[in-house]
């Protein structure tokens, strides 16, 4: 591959990871300004708690999830910041965009049945295939958290469509 071909490919991955960003944001935007859809994520999603699931999903995954806090000792040198450039805060999760494209709105049931709705705005080193971080506010509550076995309910992912470059 020559020189010219690499720099096409850097640019489109470029601008894929910024059309992500742009409709993780637009997403999260609708989830506060439009009225929720019936069966879907609550407008204040990212810090909703149900005791049901969505009656709306696209898929359901089995997931591995453990948990991380902003800051260098869990997120490295991205300290408070997301892959899409947001803050680390509770109602956000981490993803391998393979498996849950960024931007998505997704609702997290746990073992005990309760659930939370969350956004996929970042990714992690140690995030591959069917595992999630799902952020907290603190170290000692990721730690807490430990590793639990979850459902991820996908409600809405962005049209994948619009990523092309």
């Amino acid at each position: 591959m020559n020189d010219r071909h690499r720099t096409i490919d850097r640019l489109r991955k470029k601008y894929k990871n910024i059309a992500a960003g742009v409709l993780a944001g637009a997403a999260i935007m609708s989830s506060v300004i439009l009225s929720p859809v019936a069966g879907a994520a609550p407008q204040n999603a990212a810090q909703h708690e149900s005791t049901k699931p969505p009656t709306k999903y696209e898929q359901v995954i089995d997931i591995k999830a453990t948990a991380y806090a902003p800051g260098a000792h869990d997120n490295d040198q991205w300290g408070n910041k997301t892959f899409l450039g947001t803050q680390v805060r509770p109602g956000i999760i981490a993803v391998d965009p393979k498996v849950i494209p960024l931007g998505s709105k997704v609702y997290i049931e746990y073992p005990d049945g309760h659930g939370v709705y969350a956004v996929a705005e970042d990714t992690g080193g140690a995030i591959k295939g069917n595992r999630i971080d799902i952020a907290k506010w603190s170290v000692g509550e990721a730690e807490k958290f430990g590793i639990q076995h979850v459902k991820v309910y996908i409600v809405s992912s962005p049209n994948k469509a619009d990523l092309k470059v």
